[in-house]
């Protein structure tokens, strides 16, 4: 089954020799069975006798379906990723002749809050592993995090602990999960993560390292990548938190302008309220976590030690080692939301 990242179009092509028109019927679910009518209907007719191309692009009535309203868990086990954070699709292509129109195919694919780069080229299909596939460092007294993964019947997450090399597994069913980036037994060691299919061939691997940092207390960035799933980052360097008020200021009218009081003043302000941003350092990374800072940059969705964020950072140079001996890159965000609760 194809994979949607519904952030970048989706074109659905409907091109037969001596249709007038098409129309495509697009059915979306997060839970249960498709409904017997369809979501949406898409059609139109060709632009010309000799140009019978028609495409669709699908992509923003998949986004519709798709919300992150939970933040990620701490798994010690795999669980079904959230339904709400991906949806099922099913298309069904037809060609119209005359009045009519034939039914060409049905394809059903996963639908993801995902996109891809311009240089992949149109309907790319990132793939069934929702993280890059390298080197990842945590803090090993925080959760980890998570890996989304889909699977086939019968595929395992083998777990090597980077130490002891002792292997451990987790059995996947066929469907999408949520797998813990660790077993609680290799915390302290870091562990190779792999994903293998029904005949023990490898999928994906990952490694993740744990890293001590002894004077700053780490922050923990869980944003929505490329792939439309949670990943998490921790910056370990210094962090800065900074708070700034906004408000509006009037002229006071006194109460006994004759005798009035010295301590009511002549100016008052009203609706004050705050907000608060934070700015975090990654310590030395290698070059490759560049495409790290690019998604962060790129996400919709960045919770910053579980509370909601947005990066005010619009700016960065990606570094290369060649240029650069050693890389740090600092970020800005901002709270997205008021220090006075203000939501009516």
């Amino acid at each position: 089954m194809a994979n949607i990242f519904a952030r970048s179009p989706y074109l659905i092509r409907v091109a037969e020799a001596g249709q007038n028109g098409s129309k495509v019927e697009l059915f979306i679910k997060n839970t249960g069975s498709f409904s017997t009518l369809p979501q949406y209907t898409l059609s139109k007719l060709i632009p010309a006798s000799n140009q019978v191309e028609t495409l669709y692009d699908i992509s923003p009535y998949i986004q519709e379906y798709i919300r992150f309203l939970v933040a990620p868990p701490t798994l010690t086990n795999l669980a079904t990723n959230p339904t709400a954070q991906r949806c099922d699709v099913r298309v069904k292509r037809y060609k119209l002749l005359n009045t009519t129109y034939t039914l060409l195919d049905t394809t059903d694919y996963l639908g993801f809050d995902g996109y891809t780069y311009y240089e992949s080229g149109y309907n790319f299909d990132l793939g069934n592993y929702a993280l890059d596939q390298k080197n990842y460092y945590y803090n090993p007294t925080n959760d980890a995090g998570i890996v989304r993964v889909t699977t086939g019947a019968s595929f395992t997450a083998r777990y090597t602990n980077l130490s002891t090399a002792v292997v451990t597994s987790l059995s996947i069913p066929s469907s999408t999960y949520d797998i813990p980036r660790l077993r609680v037994a290799n915390q302290n060691d870091g562990n190779k993560l792999e994903i293998l299919n029904s005949v023990s061939a490898v999928q994906a691997t990952w490694f993740f390292y744990p890293l001590e940092e002894c004077k700053y207390t780490p922050v923990i960035i869980d944003f929505v990548n490329k792939y439309g799933a949670y990943q998490r980052e921790f910056f370990f360097k210094a962090s800065n938190d900074t708070m700034s008020v906004e408000n509006t200021e009037y002229n006071l009218l006194q109460s006994d302008s004759y005798n009035y009081n010295v301590i009511e003043g002549q100016r008052r302000m009203f609706n004050t309220n705050g907000k608060k941003s934070i700015k975090v350092n990654t310590g030395w990374v290698n070059e490759n976590f560049s495409d790290t800072i690019k998604q962060i940059m790129l996400s919709e969705k960045i919770l910053i030690d579980s509370k909601p964020a947005k990066i005010n950072t619009k700016s960065t140079e990606l570094f290369k080692s060649i240029n650069t001996k050693q890389i740090n890159y600092s970020l800005d965000f901002e709270f997205a939301y008021d220090v006075i609760n203000s939501i009516v």
